[in-house]
């Protein structure tokens, strides 16, 4: 399910940035795309660009939804009686919190760059 999140958040992204010539579509795609790819930056794409840098990211962004998926079964089911809506209360607060890290993480990063010494 996580994954699936991830992917619709990564298609709309896509849809957005194909094509895109101004700020009003790239923006917003780059967004949704560090939302269903929180290791994005990490790779360094907003700076550099290149196949296997996108190729890592995908690949351990996977990982981490798959992992997050795993985490919220588990805090879910530790109760006696359980079902969907205690997994995505599990899942969301999980979530936002990756969300909020990679968003937090990319302006950290553009402040940085943007700063002449």
């Amino acid at each position: 399910m996580p994954i699936g999140i991830a992917l619709a958040l990564g298609l709309v992204a896509a849809m957005l940035l194909v094509g895109s010539e101004s700020a009003w579509r790239g923006a917003p795609g780059f967004i949704l795309a560090v939302a269903s790819l929180p290791t994005l930056p990490l790779f360094g794409v907003p700076v550099m660009g290149g196949t296997a840098r996108w190729v890592l990211a995908i690949v351990t962004s996977l990982a981490l939804w798959y992992g997050i998926g795993t985490l919220a079964s588990r805090r879910s089911t530790s109760r006696v009686v359980t079902s969907w809506p205690e997994w995505r209360r599990e899942y969301v607060r999980l979530s936002v919190g990756v969300w909020v890290g990679a968003l937090v993480g990319l302006g950290v990063a553009a402040t940085v760059l943007s700063v002449n010494l």
